[in-house]
């Protein structure tokens, strides 16, 4: 089974962030994935801030050598990520919502359940529970209208926190939508389920996949461009 996910991640920028900035090819932590069918090597920057490398070759310190001519780049994209936009909220006082940073006296159930806990990781237990009540009652019949639109149809839709995509696809017609996606205005939402069941025709993400994309969504270029933007806060 194998999956496709938005051909992005959502940004969730890890403590490790910090000193990345001062990445070392020698000594910082990277991600080695063995790919003996490569002919070359490849070095990617996740938006969370994680050196992944593919690569034939199984040597770790030929690896280093290699981003040793590299680190220069490297550091340039951690910098970037790093100063990414963020809608900034306050645990407790306000929430990221649709777009918008809103106070929580507009959600006061949700207010009326922090209000008993002090504890911060219980208080975003409730954010991540809201986010998941709001994913089950909203997302479906928005993914239903482009489904119909598409003429795609999934297998399955599942729902769930995830730290680094917006969704994903597999080979099995599953699409999978992060709740988080509730901190999104309504377009981001919309590109990020037709992205989704696009994969469904086309899994990979090739010119006849974005192209199907954007017989959709017209601006699918700046949305894509857009969510390569967003972190998750």
């Amino acid at each position: 089974m194998t999956a496709v996910g938005c051909g992005f991640e959502a940004l969730n920028v890890p403590e490790l962030l910090i000193l990345s900035t001062m990445f070392n090819a020698d000594h910082s932590p990277i991600t080695i994935h063995y790919r003996p069918r490569n002919r070359n090597t490849y070095i990617t920057i996740t938006h969370n801030g994680e050196v992944c490398v593919r690569t034939p070759i199984k040597n770790e310190q030929r690896i280093r050598t290699i981003l040793r001519e590299r680190e220069r780049w490297i550091r340039s994209k951690l910098i970037a990520i790093a100063s990414a936009p963020l809608l900034h909220h306050t645990l407790g006082e306000t929430i990221r919502f649709r777009g918008e940073c809103i106070p929580l006296a507009q959600l006061p159930n949700l207010l009326e359940s922090i209000q008993k806990v002090k504890n911060s990781s219980n208080i975003e237990k409730y954010y991540n529970d809201f986010y998941k009540n709001e994913a089950l009652l909203t997302l479906p019949s928005r993914v239903s209208h482009y489904a119909r639109k598409m003429n795609l149809h999934p297998k399955e839709i599942r729902f769930k926190k995830m730290r680094r995509r917006w969704g994903s696809c597999n080979s099995d017609g599953i699409v999978t939508l992060n709740t988080m996606m509730m901190q999104l205005t309504y377009e981001h939402i919309d590109y990020i389920i037709v992205h989704e069941l696009a994969h469904l025709r086309h899994m990979n993400h090739s010119k006849d996949f974005h192209d199907l994309v954007r017989s959709i969504l017209g601006n699918e270029k700046l949305l894509r461009r857009e969510l390569k933007q967003i972190r998750i806060g």
